[in-house]
């Protein structure tokens, strides 16, 4: 009996040990993890520190950890299947492991409703980086999975630069081996090449990890100082042991072409960002104020360089051409505002109801300005807007030769090809037309800066004031077909311009 007692005691202890060695082992693994193979030289801000795997597999009633292993940040909150932690007990049984500052969480058994999406969410001031893990749940039993390692990680292809640094990770769930340990194998070799990586080889380490009480294993091949025959295919080769149920993990490793970088090892990464943004707004901003004074740019310079228009016989720089119903428009705005504003001088020609005659109203005074303007609207044509009406009077514009048209237009002018071909109408802007086509400039009507910046572009260059006294003013009248002509060379003279458009008054000048 006593001897019974004591090989049971003996038997109690032993079991006691076993578990305390087990869960120091766990314990060190949680606490371990994620200050284990890190990455090296990596830049300033929220990163995670090693690979994050996308696939778990444990088996039921036995340990399983999940890490995303991160640094500079200020909090990690885990999801499942984008429920928030914690999660009740029917939903997960795992829990976090507070040693591990939350980049850990864990549990003791497994249960088949732990399967799911967990997810890592970390955050500091600027950044949010999110990992995602799918866990799956292996057989009934703890004893279960017997089947092909199933590869948790899988590495990408890299872009590595001459004599720079190479790492590649490989990892498969294997379960719990059926052979020794010695058995199992996880070796990186070069394709085309049966010859593997041993410990301590020159340049290149190989190094075996494993997790999850070895249920897990990989392995890191780091190469430093990248050399031209270190590019090519490589292959991860794991195996539980059983030839026929080996996995092979296959990954690229290119050559990156030296180019002009921004050093980020020390975080100044955040001053290439703060460049970039600068670039980028003063691009910007100079669209922007391209945009909005390139015409008044355009002007200045013209008129500040380019040669003036004088000495050539000519007596005004615009003749003004209107139809009786745009009198106010014509008089009081167009010419008012060309001679008291931007020092033109002007002349008027009041036009008939007969649009089809205009080319023979207007030629006899083209000779004398340098610049005919013909104020076109639906009024002028009788109220017939249409488009073979006003290619008429495009077609008729254009045949002027001893001045250049441009057609104020007061409505949108009709696109067709024929229109194209005989005019550059736009709603403000210049349409492109074919080359060796002279029609008349169109301008669509509008009371605002960038149509007075086109018209003036327009006209003639004027570089300085060509103002006279109040009290000169000199008047030419033409009369024939009910039309009256009247030249003004007065600087800003109003009465002159009322004069102009009365009847009564011309009959008496007349």
């Amino acid at each position: 009996m006593k001897t019974k007692a004591r090989l049971v005691l003996l038997l109690g202890i032993v079991v006691v040990a076993a578990a305390s060695s087990a869960d120091r082992t766990d314990e060190n693994e949680l606490k371990e993890y994620c200050s284990t193979h890190s990455y090296q030289d990596l830049p300033g801000g929220l990163r995670f520190t090693k690979e994050v795997v996308s696939n778990e597999y444990a088996s039921v009633k036995l340990f399983k950890a999940i890490h995303c292993c991160l640094r500079g940040y200020r909090s990690i909150e885990w999801y499942k299947d984008s429920r928030p932690y914690p999660w009740p007990g029917g939903e997960s049984s795992f829990i976090l492991y507070p040693e591990s500052a939350n980049q850990t969480i864990y549990t003791q058994e497994v249960k088949p409703s732990d399967a799911g999406r967990y997810s890592c969410r970390a955050r500091n001031d600027t950044t949010t980086l999110e990992g995602d893990i799918t866990l799956a749940i292996l057989g009934g039993s703890s004893n279960d999975y017997r089947g092909r390692p199933l590869p948790t990680y899988r590495p990408s292809s890299q872009l590595v630069p001459l004599a720079g640094r190479a790492r590649l990770f490989c990892e498969a769930y294997i379960g719990r081996a059926p052979m020794p340990d010695a058995a199992i194998s996880v070796t990186w070799r070069k394709a085309n090449s049966n010859a593997t990586f041993p410990v301590g080889y020159d340049r290149i380490s190989h190094i075996r990890a494993s997790r999850d009480k070895g249920q897990i294993v990989g392995a890191y091949l780091v190469i430093e100082d990248v050399a031209l025959e270190d590019y090519g295919e490589y292959i991860c080769q794991i195996s539980n042991g059983i030839a026929d149920d080996e996995v092979k993990i296959f990954v690229h490793l290119y050559r990156q072409e030296s180019q002009l970088t921004f050093a980020t090892s020390n975080g100044s990464w955040h001053k290439s960002l703060l460049l970039s943004l600068l670039v980028l707004v003063l691009l910007l901003s100079a669209a922007a104020f391209f945009a909005r004074c390139w015409l008044p740019l355009t002007l200045f310079f013209r008129d500040k360089f380019s040669p003036l228009e004088k000495d050539d016989g000519k007596d005004c720089d615009a003749l003004v051409c209107y139809h009786e119903k745009d009198t106010n428009l014509a008089v009081h705005v167009v010419i008012s505002t060309l001679e008291t504003r931007h020092r033109y001088k002007c002349a008027s020609l009041e036009l008939s109801s007969l649009s089809e005659h205009w080319i023979r109203e207007i030629s006899p005074h083209a000779a004398r300005a340098r610049r005919v303007l013909v104020i076109m609207s639906p009024e002028s044509l009788s109220n017939n807007w249409t488009e073979s009406n006003v290619s008429q009077v495009l077609k008729q514009l254009s045949s002027l030769s001893v001045s250049r048209a441009i057609v104020v237009a007061l409505r949108d002018v009709p696109t067709s090809p024929v229109l194209a071909k005989s005019s550059r109408a736009t709603s403000g802007h210049k349409v492109r037309t074919p080359e060796l086509v002279a029609g008349p400039e169109v301008l669509r009507w509008r009371n605002e800066r960038g149509f007075w910046h086109r018209l003036r572009l327009a006209l003639p260059a004027a570089r300085a004031p060509a103002r006279l006294p109040a009290s000169s003013e000199s008047s030419v009248v033409v009369t024939g077909s009910q039309r009256t002509m009247i030249v003004h060379q007065v600087g800003g003279a109003v009465v002159g311009q009322q004069k102009a458009r009365s009847r009564e008054s011309l009959e008496v000048l007349v």
